[in-house]
């Protein structure tokens, strides 16, 4: 009887001994799993660091090829901006239609129409967007100082455009210049800017791509020194003369040779809110012909500035001498003219503005604009066609701008501006500009 029991708890032991058999394959099955599983991550692991060894060694080369083929200095900094602008004028010219269409797009003095007061008046209507403007620059640090670079394009004087179907404009070189920053307030420019002439933070902030009659407006390739609140600069000369030619007025460059650069000198100064600069510029001008050739020198002066006035600000220029010709309101006189022996003679010339800046609000303002420029031509002795040459413009601009965010603005302008010749022809402009514009 008592067998049972010792049977059947050898029977257990024996389920017992046979499950821990099977427990047991079964653990050694999942160790090999594991292992098989631990072996292959591990290669796995290996060739992902090898991978990323070789990308490493080929970035690296890379790096290497860029650096040694890269244009500029390592740490050299470069800054894009410019502007959108669409501009859109009404224009109103008394004494007919102009003869060059250039002052559709901003006002140039010597294209308006004159008559003997038979003209009739002529409307016009322009909308365009050639105002746009693009600018990159550098600047790198080096051992002997800072050297920047400016390239500047905009739309505007493109001749290869029209309105039909795309109104494409080809881009135009405003700006390409180098500036070596050698020493603290000392650098030397090369390359084509402002004239060292024209003092550009005086121009008023009015729409009208240019602005006053008797403002200079000038760039042009030069090299300049500055040191300090002077410069000293040696610029591109160009001369252009009015000639009889068979009884007709006339000016070409083809016959003019330029010999010694145009040599300018400049002070800028700061007086409080006061900010100014006095310039004079010593011009040769020349010409041949083939029969004929001469050569004259001719100067010029000009002071301007801006006056700060708490948030609003008065800005002028004042111009005077007898070679200002092309340097002011966009060659609105010549440099001169050539008399019957053909020799070249000069003519005294005056010009300038005053320019009043009011701030009505943080997002409204206003720019105020009167301006002039005279010409003391020769007699009728000296030069035959004298009746021919410009003898004066006016100019008055009024402006009202609504910027509703940084660096955005709308505003509208209305301009009247007028011409005269020695003859007593004359003939005025008036426009009603409107534009809306972006810095970026």
């Amino acid at each position: 009887m008592k067998i049972k029991p010792i049977a059947a708890a050898l029977l257990t032991l024996g389920t017992l001994a046979a499950a821990n058999v099977t427990i047991a394959g079964e653990t050694e099955d999942r160790i090999a799993e594991l292992e098989r599983q631990l072996a292959e991550l591990k290669a796995a692991v290996m060739a992902n660091s090898e991978a990323a060894s070789s990308a490493k060694e080929a970035t690296v080369a890379n790096a290497a090829e860029i650096e040694e083929a890269r244009p500029s200095k390592k740490g050299t900094k470069f800054q894009y901006g410019g502007f959108i602008q669409l501009d859109m004028a009404a224009s109103r010219y008394s004494e007919g239609k102009p003869g060059n269409d250039l002052i559709e797009d901003f006002l140039v003095p010597s294209l308006i129409p004159v008559s003997d007061g038979s003209g009739s008046s002529y409307n016009t209507t322009n909308i365009h967007a050639k105002t746009s403007r693009f600018y990159f620059t550098t600047a790198t640090d080096t051992d002997a100082g800072k050297i920047s670079t400016r390239v500047e394009l905009d739309f505007l004087l493109g001749a290869s455009g029209d309105e039909r179907i795309s109104n494409s404009w080809n881009p135009r070189l405003r700006h390409a210049f180098v500036n070596w920053d050698y020493a603290e307030g000392k650098s030397l420019l090369a390359g084509q800017s402002w004239s060292t002439f024209f003092n550009v933070g005086a121009l008023p902030n009015q729409i009208d791509f240019v602005g006053p009659v008797g403002t200079l407006f000038d760039r042009q390739p030069q090299i300049r020194w500055t040191m300090g609140g002077l410069q000293l600069a040696a610029e591109n000369p160009a001369t252009r003369l009015n000639f009889n030619v068979n009884g007709s007025l006339s000016t070409s460059f083809d016959d003019f040779h330029e010999g010694i650069p145009d040599l300018v000198a400049r002070y800028n100064g700061k007086t409080g809110g006061l900010s100014w600069s006095a310039a004079g510029i010593l011009r040769e001008l020349s010409y041949d012909d083939g029969t004929n050739d001469d050569s004259q020198m001719g100067y010029g002066l000009s002071l301007a500035g801006k006056w700060m006035l708490g948030k609003d600000d008065l800005r002028f220029m004042f111009n005077y001498g007898d070679a200002l010709g092309r340097y002011m309101g966009l060659n609105s006189f010549n440099d001169g003219y050539v008399d019957a022996s053909g020799d070249i003679q000069t003519i005294d010339e005056w010009g300038g503005f005053i320019a009043y800046q009011h701030h009505w609000s943080e997002h409204w303002s206003s720019s105020f604009t009167l301006s002039m420029s005279v010409a003391d031509n020769p007699s009728a002795s000296d030069f035959a066609l004298v009746g021919s040459l410009a003898k004066e413009y006016q100019s008055a601009h009024a402006s009202l701008w609504y910027s509703p965010a940084p660096k955005y603005s709308m505003g509208g302008e209305y301009i009247f501006a007028s011409k005269e010749l020695e003859d007593g022809r004359d003939g005025d402009m008036s426009r009603l500009q409107f534009a809306v514009k972006y810095t970026f």
